[in-house]
């Protein structure tokens, strides 16, 4: 009897967490080219959606000036 099958929402969570910790991408426990490895790196690489907004670099918005 094998062990049961991790579902893809607990690797997904585990690939976010792994991110969180500062763990490398290259951490990935899961086999090369299985769904569950590319589920990882998915949820490490955009960790919770709002991951590229909180990592970009704040900046002002741009008005544009008038010279009067």
């Amino acid at each position: 009897m094998s062990a049961p099958e991790q579902s893809l929402a607990s690797v997904a969570r585990e690939g976010r967490e792994a991110r969180y910790r500062g763990d490398p991408e290259s951490a990935n426990p899961h086999p090369d080219g299985s769904e569950a490895h590319a589920v990882w790196r998915r949820a490490w690489e955009i960790p919770d959606g709002e991951a590229a907004e909180r990592e970009a670099p704040e900046r002002e918005p741009s008005h544009p000036r008038s010279s009067s």
